[in-house]
């Protein structure tokens, strides 16, 4: 297993890199929910880059949509520049929607804009149904 890249960015988001990474699995998401977790202790906004991602694999995503994460997640962005990692961030998102506000981006300048919209004072999240929306 390779373990994703985990810091702390100067604009308060936790920013993941999975650069060596082309399926996302469990044990892959389980060390950057741990470094996450020893960063900061309260709900996070996180950046994840996810350049040569092709698969998530189904124990990866229920666990990022499992209560344990959703508690210390406020907000994630996952940034692709693929086709095949827009897909499979898209299975990920229809199969096992995450319970907080999950967006995809093709640029880390729109993912930051968007996750510096959200702060711990902010109204409780209310999931939209999935759907295969765009957002670039």
């Amino acid at each position: 297993m390779t373990a994703p890249r985990v810091w702390l960015g100067t604009d308060g988001i936790v920013h993941v890199d999975y650069s060596a990474v082309g399926v996302l699995t469990l044990a892959a998401v389980k060390a950057e929910f741990e470094f996450r977790r020893a960063l900061v202790a309260g709900k996070q906004r996180v950046m994840a880059r996810l350049p040569g991602i092709w698969r998530v694999d189904v124990e990866a995503a229920t666990f990022l949509a499992s209560s344990e994460v959703t508690r210390h997640t406020l907000a994630e962005a996952g940034v692709v520049q693929s086709s095949l990692g827009i897909a499979a961030l898209r299975v990920f998102e229809l199969y096992h929607p995450p319970p907080f506000p999950f967006r995809i981006f093709a640029s880390e300048e729109d993912a930051q804009e968007w996750l510096a919209g959200f702060d711990e004072t902010a109204e409780p999240y209310e999931p939209e149904p999935p759907t295969l929306r765009t957002y670039w």
